[in-house]
């Protein structure tokens, strides 16, 4: 089925897809347009290739208005040189380097004409074959071919000057050195020859890489822009995961651009051989067939171990996600883990994992190994095999046919050194490329597009049914059952999908509604949890199936999600949602949703920057953003979900009467809500009752009518005579209030607010700081931060990776002794092969051993080797080197991957056991995306990257330090040469090593925002979609996404840039080495002449290379650099146990919890949170905890679980003082039921009962008493059902009963209950309020809620006002006082009953 384009769907016929920047030029953005397709009317415009054709101009003068990258404006030879980069690295080593002052992408490689060119083919392939057999790689190719075929032009041209170099120039030069006579100016043309063909060699090399990168630098952008732009369309994620997306962006997407950039080299592999097999045959003859069949065999070899790399990979990266998404899970939900006391089981579970993929990894890493090691063992074994077979058939060998030959095959292994990276990354670019197409080929969201019939109607929904998409569970489970989403009924309904064959099977939620939204209307929607009053809102914006009936919809549409989505941007950000800023209807907006109040008090009011996920504010001032957001769009409909749920009882009489009623008033509004008190103001009422529409209609009517609505109302009256009304207090009780409580009501910021849990699971990461100080501080301070910004940006660490990482890599991977004994191995294996080429000189040399032959008459004195006596002998040790290789490699590969491997085991499990056991307000100050980049970028860099680049820097060292002995035992005047070439060496290197190690940081720090949007992207899709914000949405992720792939493109670049410099070195070194053999033409003998020319042939390319990899190393080992960050920088919190402290285990046996002069402040140089806080309670006591939003109630539990320590003062639980106990002693006799419900990926047994500890009877029973038996046991698996991601297939009341029942199965002596039934109706809240008091009548309880009505029945009531205890005493005693904060509370509450009625 075709998958229309965004803009396509918008109504855009026709897409400009060429590029005009300011001036007018025109840009080249179907540069890579193949030449037979053509536009319209494209004989009418220019040449295509017009701007592309400048670049041929050797030198080109710097142009009047300069392009905003220098590429676009090389000449030539500065393309080919990466002289265009120069400046920048000047800048980078003068340290002024930074994210704002690097340079923009060319237009031509930006993603988003680059995205449209691919959709566009994609759309032409799928149209073409169907979406079944519809290949990405074949897309690509078609993206890319123009640039790769001119890519494999200059390749060619590189090929044959490295082969010209040995097969013509060391060979002549050979026959010169064995020649008798002196030929000066035959010698001196030779040396010229020799530099001109490495020269050739060089540049047109460097042209090829840079052709390259610029390729795989857009297939990057458009591939990930594809994904993106998939990634909001789609209608739900089904089995996705927001960790699998971003994986899928951040590992997949890297080995798509390494495939794109190295693709081109496997195909240059197969010119060089038969080039070298043909002339090695014409040298050498038959013999040479052995040699050669080493090389042929290398690439079934390859390819093999391109089989084997794909399945061990994709067996790999089904681990990691598991990996990630466990540490994820445990991230997100890490203030639950701690207050639970669950860090060991759960650390635990990550072991295990961590334990599955260590064991493919390991597989793969000896894989790697031999293919890396067998690249310069393949010419090795050619030369041997080829020389030992044709000596013992008789045939005689020169220094010039020996050495020649030993060129030709370094030749060829230049570009066999580069296939086990192209296999490598092939196989993995072939798994990534397999899971974005079945991305790819998830279905989209459809907005509705049948008007109502009655013009007068807003929506119209007509016998309409809505089902969700089955949730599948994992392989692994070894349950393949389906999850059906657990509101109402759950019916599996199969579903033919349009225009395809496949039957997919859904479950029906929402059954044969009916319901019309005449225009300007208040419909008030109510029903128990469970019961389908979210799924309504999810079926209006088409989130949903539609198995039958219609849904008419016209008008703009906002929607207010039950947990407020919040960007990670400033507060006004967050309300304008990319709308132009207009003052008067912002304040509007702000003064009604009851927020003038909570910005005089942020540090730099509505500028103030907001957390990841809202971390810094409280639930309500989350969810009254998010309404102002609906109210400034100014919008025709208004879907709010239980918008009430999270704000106290004054603040939400206040929101209903001026926004609700006042500024939506000639809006159409549906509003969800469990605040029964306002369901008599709204035009129609809608009870919702297991997926059914029960009854509809004006609130009179319905109570007349005396069924469930009336019932629902008057038991609500019955047990809610105190609660929160509809109509404002009278001016009296607002002014008496105003008396009584001062400037000190106003609503405030507060830390506490900052400990609210993570609302949903993450991947993401943020640029700021992993030290960043949470900035919410008082008015009156005086070194409060006006900027508003909560965290620094993220650190980047400056100067050369210091020997003290190293140090801690080498003591990871087992000791200081086992690092050199690897490094030994290093040594001997490529010692084993240098040993071979000695071998082969010094035989040569022995020529005949002086033999005498008879020729016709005379006795002459042979030259050939094959007259020597100890002939047999001389070819035994050269053959048997062979075993000595082979032996030593298996030694150095094995020894080494396992070093490697405990390495990154050992940096995983510390910064693991670092991370976890770090206090709450690191997790509150660091985005959770910034912590997993650790656990996924860092750890793969040092679980596959790592190793891979350091084995071959280590081997290609080795090789080159065997080169130059080599050259410098044949032509001692050579170490001459050395020095001044080290000195330039050294200074190039210098010169350039801090602007990779830079470019290198700030691609990582870059890497991140673009990780924050996309997750930030998965977490509101429902948001963006309903505002239809998706193109601006795409926008940001563009702008992101070009910053990191830039800054990318000119790390790789920066690496060419050294390359073609040092290659200059090596290509010196070769011209003098041929200068040395001439001159000293008859003083060295041909076999040494050989040895010195093969070395140091062998030398260019693998020179530069190896600096490269040293380079690519300590960029690598940035990532070691940053989980050491983690493992020697976070600071514990207190220890979990110890042991002479350690309480009894019937402990706390009556639950007295006694505060003494407690003082609180979440960090050093905040503000105090809590002040001078005495109070106790009696065994088994109910305290309920009242207090306006900021007055410290969330941070009493905060404190009871030493989440923070005290400042001053202390917290006692039956006479034990609780800083003295070890954290698990304390937090695992307290219970708690947070705000936020937690639920973990899983089933609903490992969410009730994560360790085992419960019987199946225990767990049933815990269900029933929170009134979740039936809603369970109507799932088709029951305790087994599926949980997915954030407990989306349940609704936010289920997921705080699922919570609740948790916290009945665990049965603590103290138990918190933090507005632990906010977003449950009243009636099950009334039946939750008395099982709890009966579940835990021998219990100390500690209520904190906004509901004053289910504080009434405990013991006492606790008042917190600004950080102080201002009351405690019994309920009745309160209210008995008017002149006391909590009647002042009840009287803003007080309900109207007449007005019900």
């Amino acid at each position: 089925m075709r998958t229309f384009s965004y803009h396509e769907a918008l109504g855009f016929e026709c897409l400009e897809l060429r590029y005009y920047d300011k001036t007018g030029r025109e840009g080249r953005l179907e540069e890579d347009m193949p030449l037979d397709e053509t536009c319209t009317d494209y004989s009418k415009k220019k040449w295509k290739y017009k701007e592309s054709a400048k670049t041929f101009i050797p030198v080109r003068s710097k142009p009047k208005e300069p392009s905003v990258n220098p590429l676009d404006d090389a000449g030539l030879l500065s393309f080919m040189t990466f002289s265009w980069l120069t400046p920048l690295i000047k800048m980078a080593n003068k340290g002024k380097l930074t994210l704002d002052n690097i340079w923009q992408h060319s237009p031509l490689d930006t993603a988003e004409p680059n995205y449209k060119r691919f959709e566009r083919l994609w759309q032409e392939e799928v149209e073409r074959v169907g979406m079944e057999k519809a290949s990405l790689p074949r897309t690509i190719w078609r993206f890319t071919r123009t640039r790769m075929l001119m890519t494999y032009l200059t390749l060619m041209i590189c090929m044959i000057g490295a082969f010209l170099g040995p097969a013509f120039v060391i060979r002549n030069l050979l026959i010169y050195a064995e020649s008798r006579e002196v030929n000066w100016p035959l010698g001196v043309g030779l040396v010229i020859a020799m530099f001109v063909t490495e020269m050739s060699r060089s540049v047109f090399f460097a042209a090829t890489w840079c052709l390259s990168y610029r390729s795989a630098t857009r297939v990057l952008g458009a591939v990930l822009t594809l994904i993106f732009t998939k990634i909001t369309r789609l209608r739900s994620l089904k089995d996705k995961t927001v960790g699998e997306l971003v994986n899928l962006c951040a590992n997949d997407g890297q080995r798509l651009f390494d495939a794109t950039s190295f693709f081109i080299l496997m195909c240059g592999a197969p010119a060089i051989f038969i080039l070298g097999f043909c002339y090695t045959l014409y040298l050498i003859g038959p013999a040479s067939l052995l040699g050669c069949s080493m090389f042929i065999l290398f690439y079934p070899f390859q390819a093999g171990i391109s089989r084997l790399t794909s399945h061990l990979r994709r067996k790999c990266i089904a681990i990691t996600d598991k990996r990630v998404r466990t540490m994820n899970e445990i991230l997100t939900c890490v203030k639950l883990i701690k207050m639970y006391a669950w860090e060991m089981p759960f650390g635990r579970a990550v072991s295990a994992v961590r334990s599955d993929e260590r064991k493919v990894l390991e597989k793969a890493a000896y894989i790697q190994s031999f293919s890396i090691s067998t690249s310069p063992l393949v010419p090795v074994l050619a030369s041997i095999l080829t020389i030992v077979l044709h000596v013992m058939t008789g045939n005689d060998l020169t220094a010039s046919q020996a050495f020649t030959m030993l060129a030709i095959f370094n030749s060829m292994r230049f570009m066999l050194a580069t296939l086990p990276f192209c296999v490598k990354y092939l196989a993995e670019s072939r798994v990534a490329l397999q899971r974005v197409k079945s991305l790819l080929d998830m279905e989209e969201r459809k907005p509705f597009t049948t008007r109502p019939s009655d013009p007068g109607n807003t929506i119209e929904i007509t016998g309409a049914t809505f089902a969700w998409d089955t949730i599948r569970q994992e392989e692994e489970a070894g349950n393949p059952g389906t999850a059906p989403v657990a509101h109402g009924n759950t019916e599996k309904v199969p579903l033919t999908k349009d225009d395809a064959e496949s039957v997919e099977d859904l479950v029906k939620t929402l059954v044969n509604i009916d319901l019309e939204l005449p225009k300007g209307t208040l419909t008030g929607v109510c029903g128990s949890v469970g019961s389908g009053k979210s799924s309504l809102i999810s079926g209006i914006l088409g989130q949903m199936r539609v198995v039958c009936g219609t849904v008419g919809l016209t008008g703009s549409v906002a929607y207010v999600a039950q947990q407020a989505w919040i960007m990670n941007a400033s507060v006004r950000d967050n309300i304008l949602f990319g709308e132009d800023y207009d003052q008067q209807r912002y304040e509007d907006a702000v003064r009604t949703c009851s927020l003038t109040h909570d910005f005089n008090v942020l540090p730099a009011g509505d500028l103030t920057e907001i957390g990841e996920r809202g971390i810094n504010l409280s639930g309500g001032q989350k969810q009254r953003i998010s309404l102002a957001r609906a109210v400034y769009s100014n919008r025709d409909v208004y879907l709010l979900d239980d918008p009430l749920s999270a704000v106290d009882a004054h603040v939400g009489q206040h929101i209903f009467t001026h926004c609700i009623m006042g500024a939506l008033k000639d809006k159409t509004v549906l509003f969800v809500t469990h605040q029964l008190q306002y369901l008599h103001l709204c035009d129609q009422v809608v009870l919702m009752k297991d997926g059914l529409i029960a009854e509809k209609g004006e609130h009179s009517q319905l109570m007349a009518a005396g069924e469930d609505y009336a019932r629902m109302i008057q038991g609500y009256m019955t047990s809610h005579c105190d609660e929160e009304t509809g109509e404002e207090s009278d001016g009296e009780e607002t002014e008496q209030l105003n008396n009584i409580k001062g400037d000190k009501l106003m609503r405030q910021s507060s830390m506490d607010a900052q400990r609210r849990k993570r609302l949903s699971s993450v991947v993401s990461s943020t640029s700021i700081a992993d030290n960043g100080d949470v900035l919410v501080v008082e008015e009156e301070e005086e070194e409060e931060d006006l900027s508003g910004s909560l965290v620094t940006k993220e650190d980047i660490e400056s100067g050369s990776i210091g020997w003290r990482t190293y140090a801690d890599y080498f003591k990871a991977g087992g000791g200081y002794l086992l690092s050199v004994l690897v490094l030994l191995t290093f040594i001997l294996a490529v010692g084993a092969m240098g040993f071979s080429n000695f071998w082969l000189s010094l035989w040569l040399r022995q020529g005949s051993g002086n033999t005498t032959i008879t020729v016709g008459n005379e006795t002459v004195i042979s030259t050939s080797i094959r007259h020597h006596p100890d002939l047999h002998f001389y070819s035994l040790v050269y053959g048997m080197s062979i075993i000595l290789v082979l032996f030593m490699v298996i030694i150095k590969g094995l020894s080494f991957m396992k070093f490697t491997l405990r390495a990154s085991s050992n940096l995983h499990d510390k910064v693991f056991r670092s991370v976890f056991r770090s206090p709450m307000s690191f997790f509150d100050t660091t985005p959770t995306g910034r912590i997993l980049n650790r656990f996924s970028k860092d750890l793969d860099e040092v679980d596959v990257r790592l190793p891979l680049q350091a084995e071959m820097f280590l081997q290609n060292s080795c090789l080159l330090l065997f080169s130059i002995v080599m050259v410098a035992y044949a032509l001692p005047y050579f170490l001459i040469a050395i020095v001044p070439l080290a000195g330039i060496f050294l200074y190039i290197r210098n010169f350039s090593s801090s602007a990779l190690r830079e470019l290198k940081r700030l691609e990582n720090v870059s890497r991140s925002p673009w990780f924050c949007h996309l997750t930030a992207t998965v977490q509101g899709l429902a948001t963006i979609h309903a505002y239809n914000k998706t193109e601006q949405t795409v926008d940001r992720f563009l702008a992101l996404l070009d910053k990191n792939s830039m800054i990318m493109f000119v790390f790789h670049c920066a690496m060419r840039w050294l390359a073609v410099r040092l290659d200059q070195i090596t290509i010196t070194m070769s011209t003098v080495t041929a200068l040395l053999v001439v001159v000293t033409h008859g003083s060295v003998p041909p076999a040494l002449a050989g040895l010195a020319l093969s070395s140091v042939i062998q030398m260019t390319g693998m020179f530069q290379f190896t600096v490269r990899l040293s380079s690519e190393t300590e960029a690598r080992f940035t990532s070691v650099q940053r989980i050491n960050s983690y493992i020697k920088g976070l600071k514990p919190e207190a220890p979990l146990t110890i042991k002479e402290t350690a309480p009894s285990k019937s402990w706390p046996s009556e639950g007295r919890v006694r505060y003494q002069k407690y003082n609180m402040r979440y960090r050093e140089g905040l503000p105090l949170v809590l002040k001078d806080v005495s109070f106790s309670t009696k065994p088994s006591e109910k305290v309920g905890i009242v207090g306006r939003t900021g007055s410290g109630k969330s941070s009493l539990g905060v404190s009871l679980f030493r989440l923070v320590e005290a400042a001053s003062g202390s917290i006692s639980i039956d006479d034990i003082n609780i800083s003295t106990i070890g954290l698990e002693d304390l937090r695992s006799k307290l219970s708690i039921i947070p705000q936020d419900p937690v639920l973990f990926v899983g089933t609903v047994r490992y969410n009730l009962d994560p360790f085992e500890q419960y019987s199946d009877d225990q767990i049933w029973s815990a269900l029933e008493r929170t009134h979740m038996k039936q809603a369970i046991s109507g799932l088709q698996l029951q305790l087994e059902a599926p949980v997915v991601e954030n407990g989306d297939n349940f609704s936010v009341g289920e997921r705080q009963l699922l919570c609740m029942a948790r916290a009945l199965l665990r049965h603590s002596k103290i138990l918190m209950l933090d507005e632990a039934t906010a977003a449950i109706d009243p009636e099950t809240d009334n039946l939750i309020q008395t099982t709890i008091r009966e579940a835990f009548s021998d219990c100390t309880m500690l209520t904190i809620a906004h509901r004053l009505n289910t504080v009434l029945t405990c013991d006492r009531i606790l008042v917190m006002e600004d950080g102080e205890v201002v009351e405690f005493d019994s309920p009745s005693s309160l209210l008995a006082d008017v002149n006391s904060h909590f009647y002042a509370m009840m009287s803003a509450t007080n309900v109207n009953n007449q007005l019900l009625n």
